[in-house]
């Protein structure tokens, strides 16, 4: 029997055999149409932020450069200005002396040229002092520049106790260079401080800058990061549902087109695995009842044969009755097996669990096995420190005996089993060790796999059907409760169930 399936666009709803879950509707974010561009888009977010802020740097430090190359050049300047005009006075009085005192005309045109020098240092200086104080003394020394200068210009010569009387005013234009000379340096150091502040709040800009751009930055990283990841994750928590034989209903998928399209195939995926398992529950259903009928008959002639209604028999005859009997004994079990394991996967209802008395369910199991105990001298050990499950009592029953059928199978001659019970996280634990050869951790998440059965069995015992643990963990599972192999020394092999408290 083959099972079709209508492609991923076209797709039929499957009966699921785990109870129906209800989910919330997922709440709808924007992505683009490829999961390509959305990381695009993130490096891209990602690096304007930095990218803004560096532009920002660097034209504020080409600002700033702009800034200390203007001052440099003004001070310079200022500076070359002043100290050019404290020499100018020098070299004014020095032809006025020339023309005046030698009362030689031919000086007259120096005399003109020192004082046009003089007035034009003055003029290029005024452009340049923005500083009140300097100003000031650079205003009164035009003034007296231009009063001393009606006084000595060419055209009549000063005899010499007139030209000696102007002495003061000279002093008064040394003076008042020296003092623009001094209050230009002044203006220059007060400049340079401003330059230092306007550094120091540049540089604490750009800190501040960074500052904020590092955690922008951060967040946009975890949005983005958390936007990758978030149809990673469902895509992952689909495959590890499906990987756990859950074929309920996937998570929605959130995310980027293509991402979305990856969890429909998902989803098509999971209702085909739905498709076989019903198959497969089908197939051992039809197998195992038509089985049950010829099996009645071959046993019913066997008890016949056995009680020797059909003639007396010989003890080569009756050994044969015996491996006849035996084998169908065996047959029925498994069969018995495959209808328990059919019956527990495809019925979603589960019988009423109550307070069960743990040391009464195990004692009653101990009673069925106790010919196989017997025959392997193995010893049961309890100690059950939670004496109640909240569980259905056949349930109970069917786990403990296939258990404990488990650890008789793998005990060796004279080995020992132990049965113990806790309280644990609100529930009880119960575990089942034997002494056995252990079951090596590739085959852990395996071994309750339907009929799986691990590379090491014992020689002397009849191979199984690999149902006695799935049986186990379906009831476990179907009562809420947990089944796994954990280590548990000096036991070599521990399974370790859980249920849960009465609600």
């Amino acid at each position: 029997m083959a099972a079709t399936l209508s492609p991923p666009h076209n797709r039929g709803m499957l009966q699921n055999r785990h109870p129906p879950r209800v989910r919330m509707p997922p709440v709808s974010y924007y992505y683009p149409r490829s999961f390509t561009i959305l990381v695009i888009i993130a490096m891209g977010v990602l690096i304007l932020p930095l990218a803004s802020g560096l532009i920002n740097a660097v034209h504020v430090l080409q600002g700033v450069v702009d800034t200390q190359r203007q001052f440099a050049r003004n001070s310079l300047a200022v500076t070359r200005d002043v100290r050019q005009i404290v020499e100018s006075v020098s070299q004014v009085q020095r032809a006025a002396g020339q023309y005046h005192l030698l009362q030689d005309a031919e000086f007259g045109p120096a005399l003109k040229m020192r004082f046009d020098e003089l007035e034009d240092r003055l003029a290029q200086l005024d452009g340049r002092l923005a500083d009140v104080p300097s100003r000031a003394t650079l205003s009164a020394l035009q003034v007296r520049s231009r009063s001393l200068y009606r006084q000595l210009r060419p055209g009549s010569f000063l005899d010499s106790e007139r030209f000696h009387a102007l002495g003061p005013a000279f002093d008064a234009m040394h003076a008042g260079a020296r003092t623009l000379l001094v209050e230009a340096d002044a203006a220059v150091q007060r400049e340079l401080q401003a330059l230092e502040a306007t550094l120091q709040s540049t540089r604490q800009r750009l800190i501040g800058l960074a500052l904020a751009l590092i955690p922008l930055t951060l967040i946009l990283a975890a949005v983005f990061s958390w936007m990758i990841n978030r149809p990673i994750r469902q895509l992952k928590a689909a495959i590890q549902q499906l990987g756990q034989a859950d074929l309920g209903p996937l998570p929605a998928i959130n995310g980027p087109q293509d991402i979305v399209e990856l969890g429909r195939e998902i989803e098509w995926l999971r209702q085909r695995l739905q498709a076989l398992e019903e198959q497969k529950q089908r197939f051992l259903r039809h197998v195992s009842h038509e089985l049950k009928t010829p099996l009645a008959s071959l046993r019913e002639g066997v008890a016949l044969l056995g009680d020797e209604l059909a003639g007396s028999l010989n003890a080569r005859q009756r050994s044969i009755v015996g491996i006849m009997d035996g084998g169908s004994r065996e047959l029925q079990k498994r069969i018995e097996d495959l209808i328990r394991y059919g019956g527990m996967v495809r019925d979603a209802a589960q019988p009423p669990a109550a307070p069960q008395a743990l040391a009464e369910a195990l004692a009653s199991v101990l009673t069925r096995q106790q010919l196989a105990l017997d025959a392997h001298a193995i010893g049961v050990e309890s100690q059950l420190d939670a004496a109640t499950v909240f569980v259905d009592r056949s349930q109970l029953e069917t786990v403990l005996d296939n258990l404990l059928s488990n650890a008789v199978k793998f005990s060796p001659e004279g080995g020992r089993i132990l049965v113990k019970s806790a309280p644990a996280d609100g529930g009880v634990a119960v575990w089942v060790c034997d002494q056995g050869t252990g079951i090596p951790r590739p085959e852990r998440n395996r071994v309750f796999e339907p009929f799986f059965q691990g590379a090491s069995q014992p020689a002397s015992t009849i191979k199984g059907s690999g149902l006695g643990l799935s049986i186990v963990r379906e009831a476990v599972l179907a009562a809420g409760g947990s089944v796994e192999v954990v280590d548990c020394p000096p036991w070599s092999t521990c399974f370790r169930l859980t249920w849960p408290s009465p609600p």
